[in-house]
C-alpha cells in the first residue's frame, strides 16, 4: 500500500485505473505540421491495457486518418502503446477489436 495525498490505496491501482490504447502517428506531415510543430498526430486504433501485446500482425496495414483523411500503411513496428481516453463515439480499426 501506498499513501498519495492523506489517502491510502494499492500501489496496483495506479496501473489498473490507467487506459491504453494502439496508435500510429500519421504520416501527413505537412497537414499536422500547421497546427503545431512539435506535435505528430496519433491516429487511435484499439483499446487495450498495461501489460497486453501487441496483436499479431503479418504485413502492413491500412489506417485512415479520422483528422486529415488520408490512408496510409503501416508496419506493426510502428503501432505504439500510448495512454489515452478513447472517445464515445470511437470504433476500433479491425485488426484491433
Amino acid at each position: 500500500m501506498r499513501e498519495a495525498y492523506g489517502e491510502t490505496q494499492p500501489a496496483q491501482d495506479f496501473w489498473e485505473n490507467r487506459n491504453y490504447c494502439w496508435v500510429v502517428l500519421c504520416k501527413n506531415h505537412w497537414f499536422h505540421l500547421r497546427q503545431n510543430w512539435f506535435y505528430r498526430y496519433r491516429i487511435l486504433l484499439g483499446q487495450t491495457d498495461a501489460v497486453s501485446p501487441l496483436p499479431a500482425l503479418e504485413a502492413r496495414f491500412p489506417v485512415r486518418c479520422d483528422r486529415c483523411g488520408r490512408e496510409y500503411l503501416y508496419k506493426p513496428a510502428e503501432v505504439l502503446k500510448y495512454e489515452a481516453d478513447l472517445p464515445k463515439s470511437f470504433k476500433p480499426h479491425p485488426l484491433f477489436p
